[in-house]
């Protein structure tokens, strides 16, 4: 129902046929994602079709047997190149590294085409088995071929025997091996699953560790059983017996205390982890010497072990971190840190690993926790796993709640959390100080046509107790214009400027006559839709390290147009969110959570008056576009982080002021607009903190890239 307070929203006669219009172009806009997302999906499907015929082992062992022949040939014209006259004599630069396994003899010629062709005809065989039998998988699993994100890990998640001969030689340099503990707590563990464990911590590449099993009072003899036949075979692993039952924090912790190591990894009885795991971990601690806390990316196995829903992750923020667990698997934390905090914690079971990286984070600055952005651990799924439904463990969503609580208390924060549904997940809703802070509300215009939407929108809908708005006025002619200045009269107030359009100029100019300790940049094509966006804006501003909060804006079909912004996609920066429904989860329901982000939108931007005087306010060679995300990376280089909160949510109709970019000098200085942010940020925009490197930089975002910026096998100096 229509607000009867509110004016028309039709400022001039053509109003409604202009916002039909430009509803039609979102219109297209949309069209135009969902045919390139329906494209790349139709590509991907068609890729599976064909990996999955039963003539995909021939026409892979063809490309094989060109791609040898290739080799080949280029060798044997090696061999008869002509002499070099004059060749200058060759610089040495030490030790040859040896030869990758490919490239390596493997003895007299005959003796390896005799190999290379006795491993074709096996193969031949096998092509020729699924032409006429079909794939073996397809027989052992119901499921079918395989899934696109399993393709994808085989592709690019797994290590390959090239990547695992560069990890071993990086291991070979490092100045220190440290001894890696990893616990786990077995309790009637599945017998299949467990064992996949126990194998996968054994077939790990870095050899410098234990695995402690503390079993938590077993009613089933056999899993006591199976976990002492693996100790009697390998005297890295080490059976605690409990002689009660203790649930899962104290059976972890009897393991904790046995560890000798002086990392502890923490792992579950029917959980995996890949070869590369603990090696991936000893690097990181190798090239951050003052780490304490070290988390990977992660997926999801179903009960026969094929991968699926990985979540590639960010990298450390604590603002989400109180809306969820993201850390999770795999997690290891230095032990004078787990002595310090005292472990796990019974009373909260079911949360016991969230509520330990709460009070071990605190302990740490961002620099001491490192995340590795490849998928380290498999988290099993089945039916009375967490990984499968939050509802599988009901008293875990409980004890989330009470971990993030207890965080907030200990750090004096006063907030109230809300559950998410059923997902596991929390909104902290901070409260306001009992005198909130003066808040400035800055909305250049130009006869803005939807001016006296916002301004009307933002008096009569605020809660918020304490602000003041302030009118850049930037050469407006319209009779109705100044009307409606005079109608609001000591509402607002207007400050004439009547220069050559300059975004970060006007504000820059008229931040001086504002009174407010906290900014909001506002434009004037914005409507409140709920009174509390402001107060939700400046409470989470007013938490510790936050320099900027920026909103959840809507198209006014109600899409998402912006939910904060990533750097990296289409060579520059994205929205997150954008066109999605209003009330889509996002990405492991980002959408839904405050978090952090390198940068938000100016067009709803809430500022520290401080940090804006401390940074020269907007950078003025950044006429119109731009501007809002060199501040915020300026913002962030310094050392402040920008926040999102989606409790804020205002419609956008975006560029309806000012127009777009789409011809003439307009263009011209839009793109060299584009340049120089380009110049000045390039090695942030390569890689955003936020957005993990296996994302795609594409439409969709937060889709697994092909292929990834990163490898499994990176260690940092390949």
């Amino acid at each position: 129902m229509s607000d009867p307070t509110m004016p028309s929203r039709a400022v001039d006669d053509g109003t409604s046929e202009r916002e039909r219009q430009r509803l039609a172009v979102l219109q297209d806009v949309l069209r135009v994602y969902e045919l390139s997302s329906a494209g790349v999906q139709l590509e991907a499907a068609e890729q599976q079709l064909f990996a999955g015929s039963r003539l995909y082992p021939l026409a892979m062992l063809v490309l094989r047997t060109s791609n040898v022949a290739e080799r080949f040939l280029k060798r044997l014209l090696r061999r008869n190149e002509l002499p070099v006259v004059a060749a200058l004599p060759p610089v040495s630069f030490g030790e040859a590294l040896p030869a990758e396994p490919v490239e390596k003899p493997g003895g007299p010629l005959p003796a390896r085409l005799a190999r290379v062709f006795s491993r074709g005809v096996e193969e031949l065989g096998q092509a020729f088995s699924v032409i006429l039998h079909g794939h073996p998988e397809q027989h052992r699993h119901a499921e079918g071929p395989k899934s696109g994100y399993e393709r994808w890990f085989e592709q690019f998640g797994s290590l390959t025997p090239v990547g695992e001969v560069m990890l071993r030689r990086r291991l070979t340099m490092m100045s220190t091996t440290p001894m890696l503990s990893v616990v786990m707590a077995t309790y009637n563990s599945n017998h299949e699953f467990l064992r996949e464990a126990i194998d996968s911590v054994l077939a790990q590449i870095y050899d410098r560790f234990e695995l402690v099993i503390a079993d938590d009072c077993s009613s089933d003899p056999e899993v006591r059983a199976i976990v002492a036949g693996y100790a009697a075979r390998d005297p890295r692993i080490r059976l605690i017996e409990r002689p009660e039952n203790g649930g899962i924090s104290a059976a972890t912790n009897s393991a904790i205390e046995a560890a000798k190591g002086e990392w502890i990894v923490l792992m579950d009885h029917d959980d995996t982890i890949v070869r590369h795991a603990l090696a991936r971990i000893a690097l990181a601690i190798e090239t951050t010497p003052s780490v304490g806390f070290i988390y990977s990316d992660e997926d999801k196995i179903d009960e026969v072990g094929r991968p699926f829903t990985p979540h590639f992750k960010t990298d450390f923020d604590p603002v989400l971190l109180l809306g969820q667990n993201y850390l999770c698997h795999l997690s290891a934390i230095r032990v004078d840190l787990m002595t310090k905090v005292g472990g796990l914690r019974s009373g909260f079971d079911g949360a016991q690993d969230w509520d330990l990286f709460l009070r071990v984070t605190e302990l740490l600055e961002r620099d001491e926790i490192v995340h590795i952005p490849s998928i380290l651990y498999h988290w099993r799924s089945h039916d009375e796993s967490t990984s499968k439904a939050s509802s599988a463990k009901p008293w875990a969503l409980e004890a989330g709640s009470r971990a993030v609580a207890e965080a907030l208390s200990r750090r004096g924060v006063a907030a109230e959390i809300e559950a998410v549904g059923q997902t596991g997940f929390c909104r902290v809703h901070y409260e306001l100080p009992s005198e909130p802070p003066l808040v400035s509300l800055l909305i250049p215009t130009r006869d803005g046509r939807l001016l006296e939407t916002c301004l009307t929108s933002v008096l009569k809908r605020t809660t918020y107790p304490n602000f003041e708005i302030i009118v850049i006025d930037n050469g407006s002619v319209k009779a109705s214009t100044a009307a409606l200045f005079e109608r609001l009269g000591d509402a607002i107030t207007v400050l004439r400027d009547d220069s050559p359009f300059n975004y970060s100029a006007l504000h820059n100019r008229a931040v001086p006559s504002c009174n407010g300790e906290i900014l909001l940049l506002l434009n004037d094509d914005t409507e409140v839709i709920d009174g509390s966006w402001l107060s939700h804006m400046v409470a989470l501003l007013l938490q510790p390290g936050n320099g900027a909060v920026g909103a959840k804006l809507l198209y006014p079909d109600g899409r998402i147009q912006h939910a904060g912004v990533v750097l990296g996609p289409v060579g520059m920066a994205d929205h997150v969110g954008k066109l999605e429904e209003r009330n889509a989860p996002g990405y492991f329901s980002r959408l839904h959570l405050p978090s952090e982000f390198t940068a938000c939108t100016a067009a709803c931007l809430a500022v520290r008056r401080s940090t804006w005087e401390r940074l020269g306010g907007l950078d003025e060679s950044f006429e119109i576009a731009w501007n809002d995300i060199d501040f915020c990376l300026r913002l962030t280089e310094a050392g402040e982080k920008v926040a999102y909160t989606p409790l804020a949510e205002l419609i956008h109709h975006e560029s309806v002021s000012r127009g777009l970019d789409e011809k003439g000098p307009a263009l011209v200085r839009f793109y060299s607009e584009v340049q120089r942010l380009r110049g000045r940020w390039l090695d942030r925009i390569v890689r955003d903190p936020y957005y993990n490197p296996n994302l795609s930089l594409s439409h969709p975002l937060w889709e697994p890239a092909y292929p990834p910026r990163v490898s499994p096998g990176y260690t940092g100096i390949e």
